[in-house]
């Protein structure tokens, strides 16, 4: 009976050291995604605004290749955490059906956009407002709340600006909103792993 009862300890023990190591293994997936495509989004608005600045004939190339690459990578990239991945936390279930929500609201706003027009962009920052904010709290990371909030801030502004100056204003927010945060969220996985 008392081995009976030392097994179960020891199970349980085992059960939450594998929790805590798949809640640290997210931070780490989860930092991916932010820091991947906001670089991606970066470099496409900022060589965007740069193309239109130098009168290019296509200026939104940079979008038209990096977004789908971006995709296809993203893509690959989650195919094999989800492979690798073992246990499902609850927070994993709730944030699969935000990623959902985010990207379907993302791509109809996308392709909407010849009706939009120069809304697009804001509303574009809306949602992601809403993807920082939502998944921040979920894994209860501040820096991705205050992302969120930058983002509807940012929002706002482009609703007061022209075409040329939303793509400043979307490199910003995605640089304060996903970059630093996706780093602080990489640096902060790896303090957990080395326990420092």
């Amino acid at each position: 009976m008392e081995n009976e009862k030392t097994f179960t300890e020891n199970d349980s023990l085992e059960v939450i050291s594998k929790m805590i190591k798949t809640a640290q293994q997210n931070f780490k997936d989860d930092s991916f995604y932010y820091i991947f495509w906001g670089w991606m989004v970066f470099i496409a608005a900022i060589a965007n605004y740069i193309l239109l600045m130098t009168s290019y004939s296509s200026p939104t190339i940079t979008w038209a290749i990096l977004m789908p690459l971006g995709g296809i990578i993203s893509g690959v990239y989650s195919y094999r955490h989800e492979r690798g991945q073992k246990v499902t936390t609850y927070t994993d279930e709730i944030m699969k059906y935000v990623v959902i929500a985010f990207l379907g609201s993302l791509f109809t706003t996308l392709l909407m956009m010849s009706k939009l027009g120069t809304a697009t962009y804001p509303i574009v920052l809306l949602i992601y407002a809403i993807w920082l904010f939502v998944s921040g709290g979920a894994i209860k990371f501040k820096p991705l709340v205050i992302g969120g909030i930058i983002n509807w801030i940012a929002a706002v502004v482009c609703f007061y600006v022209n075409y040329e100056q939303q793509l400043l204003v979307i490199s910003l927010a995605v640089l304060t909103g996903y970059i630093i945060p996706g780093h602080m969220l990489k640096a902060r996985y790896q303090k957990m792993q080395t326990g420092k």
